[in-house]
């Protein structure tokens, strides 16, 4: 359940109580709407007698639009305008009135803001907005009524898991929230610090950036028998040392798992190291307590290129591939971000702004 908790946006749990309670509040409602109904006001009896003469899919339907409702109002003001029009879209299905065509003209470009949110906004994908995606793609099916619908709902639900997997791939580095993503296995936070660990997380990052200084260039990393990871440009390039990560030893300053670098326009920047224990399953020396968090990875490893890539939104593997947890791994920054030497993220525009003005 505490791994749950921390996979949430702080900002989208109060959208996660609000539909808990959500099924009290609508039985209350309920209750209200048959007791003026009773007394023969019009506007009850029409929303009454819609629910009675409604079919069981428009009954659901009209369900899922109300819990979407519920998310999209409670998350964000961006959101809140979609949030109104799903309450509107439920009240007209229980009313008997026409919502699948609405539904259709809106929910594909809600869908792509979404993608577009996690992305660039200020929180990437979390299981609050996958539910509220997830309840969305189910509105679509139910709205589908002719073959060329379903499978263009097919479709889009390939194409939306698609995305948000490359999404949760691109935004490796948590977002600098507390909260996981698709594939994350972070760490709890637990109690705050004693002293003693915050002068042992204090040691550690002065002995990293003593110990890195000579590797303030790639090519002094490459010398070194370090190689990079992935593309050799971005904003974080990732350097490995698989000599490093099999000898055995932790939060070696001397011999560092990895090497962050941001690496644009023939400008580079040492961003720090990573420390990752030799065996998956292992857990990391928490020796600043709360402040030296770990965290690790479940990947979905294949014979077939790219050869891995982390879990989907859907908590899958592709086919022909197996889901396996990383070693634990914890960054250690050695450019003074915002945050401090163990923040969770560190902000593009801020790299950006410290790689142009060298260093």
């Amino acid at each position: 359940m505490s791994d749950f908790w921390l996979g949430i946006a702080p900002g989208h749990r109060v959208a996660l109580a609000a539909l808990l309670v959500a099924p009290v509040l609508t039985g209350q409602a309920a209750r209200i709407v048959a007791g003026h109904a009773g007394l023969g006001q019009a506007w009850a009896l029409r929303l009454r007698d819609g629910w009675r003469s409604a079919d069981p899919l428009t009954r659901t339907a009209a369900a899922l639009l109300g819990a979407v409702a519920t998310l999209h109002l409670s998350m964000s003001p961006w959101f809140a305008v979609a949030g109104l029009a799903e309450a509107w879209l439920a009240l007209r299905a229980v009313r008997g009135r026409a919502w699948r065509r609405w539904l259709w003209s809106s929910t594909p470009i809600l869908l792509i803001v979404y993608l577009w949110w996690s992305a660039r906004g200020p929180v990437g994908p979390d299981q609050v907005g996958m539910l509220a995606a997830i309840l969305q793609l189910t509105l679509l099916s139910l709205a589908a009524r002719r073959f060329a619908a379903r499978a263009a709902t097919v479709l889009v639900v390939v194409l939306f898991g698609t995305a948000m997997w490359l999404v949760g791939f691109a935004r490796h580095d948590h977002d600098g929230v507390d909260r996981l993503q698709a594939g994350v296995v972070q760490r709890g936070a637990g109690p705050p610090p004693t002293a003693a660990q915050l002068a042992a997380a204090r040691d550690l990052a002065d002995r990293t950036r003593a110990a890195t200084v000579r590797y303030r260039e790639p090519a002094a990393a490459v010398a070194a028998g370090y190689r990079p990871a992935g593309p050799a440009e971005g904003l974080q390039v990732h350097f490995d040392h698989k000599a490093n990560q099999a000898d055995g030893r932790t939060l070696d300053p001397e011999a560092p798992e990895q090497l962050v670098y941001a690496v644009r326009g023939g400008r580079t920047l040492l961003l720090g190291v990573v420390y990752q224990v030799p065996v998956a399953g292992a857990r990391g020396p928490a020796i600043g307590g709360a402040t030296t968090r770990w965290h690790a990875h479940d990947v979905c490893v294949g014979l077939l290129p790219p050869g891995f890539g982390v879990v989907s939104p859907y908590g899958g593997c592709p086919p022909l591939t197996i889901s396996v947890t990383a070693a634990e791994m914890m960054h250690v920054w050695v450019v003074d971000p915002p945050g401090g030497p163990y923040a969770e993220h560190l902000d593009d525009a801020w790299v950006e702004a410290k790689l142009a003005g060298g260093r």
